[in-house]
């Protein structure tokens, strides 16, 4: 007798329990969207673009001339962002300060004497930002002996500190001499059989020989460093952090999105500028940009 009332009421039970299994689901989901607005509103979108050369000949890869990079800020500007630099980003990310709409950074590598030459006054023209990371030596070097060859030469202490007092070029950390392949060393990756502390060791009296330079000379210490090649070991960051940093640029393709997390900030992603591939076909698209 129970066995059959058991049967008979059986379909309208297992109704309710899969009524009650799809309203469960449907709470998850509605929980679930909401997490995800919520965490799209606390992130943002940011895109860096890699710059090295900027001069009239050679174009390619790594080269582009003035004209290109005034393109650029022309279409920024006409689309509505706002260059910031890597303090205003690593602020945010802490919870010391806002940040502008649509931001955008826009990076220089190696320090080279071009940059100075023709990016410097098309800043100024439209009040625009960029993060120009230095190779210490060759700045040392410019500066003991001055060369004018935009092929090669590297700005001297003085024109740096006149691109900082623009208030438009911020000074980033990008080596003092290991910006090479030498001695079985990659940029300023950890050699095959280097100890940590060995590997510790070099990368101290390095880093922190430049970051004292630029202190000394601009009156700054460097935030932010910037991997030679874009490469580094799995104890390059272990060391930075201990050194200070907070953030460091990649050469890795991509857009980045940002939350509140300072883990973020390191091994951020570039996308490179080259003669052939314009600002306006980077960012056309890109997810985040309504433009």
């Amino acid at each position: 007798m129970i066995y059959i009332i058991r049967c008979k009421y059986l379909p309208k039970i297992a109704i309710l329990l899969l009524m009650f299994i799809l309203l469960c689901i449907s709470h998850t989901k509605l929980y679930s969207a909401v997490d995800t607005v919520a965490n799209q509103e606390d992130s943002i979108y940011l895109p860096i673009i890699m710059y090295h050369e900027v001069k009239p000949y050679k174009l390619g890869k790594d080269v582009i001339s003035p004209y290109d990079f005034e393109s650029d800020l022309k279409y920024l500007q006409k689309h509505q962002y706002n260059t910031i630099t890597m303090t205003q980003l690593i602020h945010y990310i802490y919870g010391y300060g806002a940040l502008p709409d649509n931001p955008i950074i826009l990076s220089f590598d190696d320090g080279y004497l071009n940059n100075y030459r023709y990016v410097l006054p098309l800043l100024k023209k439209y009040n625009m930002k960029i993060v120009f990371s230095i190779i210490g030596k060759n700045t040392d070097d410019f500066t003991n002996i001055p060369d004018d060859n935009l092929d090669y030469s590297h700005v001297t202490w003085t024109q740096l500190a006149e691109m900082v007092n623009s208030g438009l070029v911020e000074v980033q950390n990008h080596t003092y001499n290991l910006h090479s392949n030498s001695n079985k060393r990659i940029g300023c990756m950890q050699k095959s059989g280097e100890s940590f502390e060995e590997y510790r060791q070099v990368l101290l009296e390095d880093i922190e020989k430049l970051q004292n330079k630029i202190d000394n000379h601009i009156g700054e210490i460097p935030n932010t460093f910037t991997y030679p090649y874009g490469k580094s070991s799995d104890e390059t960051d272990i060391i930075l952090k201990e050194m200070g940093f907070k953030a460091t640029l990649s050469c890795d393709y991509g857009l980045n999105l940002l939350t509140k997390n300072p883990d973020d900030l390191f091994g951020l992603k570039r996308i490179a500028r080259s003669h052939s591939t314009s600002i306006a076909k980077i960012l056309k698209g890109m997810p985040g940009s309504s433009r």
